[in-house]
């Protein structure tokens, strides 16, 4: 059916319960998935026999040791027993509706990236996997949980090949996910939004396994050199720029004001080969809306006295 994969962090505290939460999770879905653990980190091994999964050491880490995503990615697509591919973040749990999403989405396309907005939830201790888990976890989302910003995204699904040439980008750092969905719109893939289909359920936790804390994740060495890799703001996509939305009943190519909006503003990295009259226009109008930006940012700094 699919390869989940993930690179988790060490097993210690809290992160060693949540994250044995979501990989049981996958292990139990319906129709079986091949699972594999990714790296090296303290209880990786260990995790993967005791839950029943794959594990895939001697990832690739930067000078920070971080681990890199272009070497889990190419050893996991080197070793996936499927066609289709998932990469989930190892602290989510997914439950039936995501198969049975990606199942839909692949009866129409076979050259798709899905992902979804996740959903917070609150999980302190490990959870008991009885035969009504799912039902009591949906329960529990519907009645704690909070759907995420645009920008909460945890997992894509994606064909093998579609993103093997992942630049070295270094786990948990900031512009991963916006890496992934710009690919997927640049190789003419259909983009999903899953969001109103699938409940991902991220468990919340602190930032106490980076030594920086949160800030770290978007202001630190390593996630100014993830920009750099991406290629700058201009390709920092969102599950927004999506093409195709993925509902309970429908699946459709939502159109409106946000649609048209994005795509002028992505125009110049999706199409750089456009006629040379749109793409002056293009040109000439996101130079005009940066401009306008930029001067609305100066402005409000200097009000707030910065």
């Amino acid at each position: 059916m699919l390869t989940i994969f993930t690179i988790p962090k060490a097993f210690e505290g809290h992160f060693g319960i949540i994250q044995r939460n979501a990989i049981k999770s996958w292990s139990l879905l319906e129709p079986k998935c091949q699972v594999i653990l990714a790296g090296d980190d303290p209880g990786t091994e260990e995790a993967a026999r005791d839950i029943g999964v794959e594990h895939i050491p001697g990832v690739a880490r930067n000078e920070y040791g971080t681990p890199l995503l272009d070497s889990a990615y190419q050893q996991v697509e080197d070793a996936a027993q499927y066609p289709f591919i998932c990469y989930v973040n190892a602290d989510v749990m997914l439950m039936n509706d995501f198969l049975r999403a990606v199942q839909r989405v692949q009866e129409r396309s076979d050259w798709f990236l899905m992902t979804a907005r996740r959903w917070e939830l609150k999980v302190t201790e490990l959870l008991d996997f009885g035969p009504d888990w799912q039902e009591k976890l949906a329960a529990d989302v519907s009645a704690r949980g909070s759907l995420a910003h645009a920008t909460g995204i945890d997992f894509w699904v994606y064909p093998k090949k579609m993103l093997y040439d992942m630049p070295p980008l270094a786990v948990g750092r900031m512009a991963i996910e916006s890496w992934c969905l710009y690919k997927a719109r640049h190789m003419r893939a259909d983009l999903i939004d899953s969001t109103k289909a699938v409940v991902s359920v991220h468990q919340d936790h602190d930032y106490s396994h980076h030594p920086g804390g949160h800030a770290v994740i978007g202001i630190g060495i390593e996630a100014e050199r993830n920009r750099m890799l991406v290629g700058g703001k201009n390709y920092f996509f969102t599950i927004k720029d999506r093409t195709h939305e993925l509902t309970l009943n429908k699946y459709h190519q939502p159109k409106g004001v946000w649609w048209a909006w994005r795509s002028l503003r992505t125009s110049p990295v999706l199409y750089p080969s456009m006629p040379i009259p749109l793409r002056l226009v293009s040109k000439s109008l996101n130079g005009a809306i940066d401009l306008t930006r930029d001067t609305l940012i100066k402005a409000r700094n200097l009000a707030r006295g910065h």
